[in-house]
């Protein structure tokens, strides 16, 4: 996913139990933009964003787990690729 503005993660309606992946978060060529949650996020530290690279075309990887219906567990993100 490109970030040309502040996004916000919307509720997917079409997530499965057991599902599992990883969400590639890529900067554009501004950089410093963010990313908000929807309420069927969840982070460890209970937030309602992701602490993200905010350098112009840094790549960032959010791994997630969908536990139960309408939850899904967002791991730790692995910083600034290259």
């Amino acid at each position: 996913l490109t970030l040309t503005g502040n996004v916000t993660l919307v509720n997917p309606t079409t997530e499965q139990v057991g599902q599992s992946g990883f969400i590639v978060f890529i900067q554009d060529g501004t950089g410093g933009r963010t990313v908000s949650l929807g309420t069927q996020y969840k982070t460890s530290g209970g937030v309602n964003t992701l602490s993200l690279s905010s350098t112009a075309s840094a790549i960032d990887v959010v791994p997630y787990i969908v536990s139960a219906a309408d939850s899904i567990l967002l791991g730790t993100p692995q910083l600034n690729f290259s």
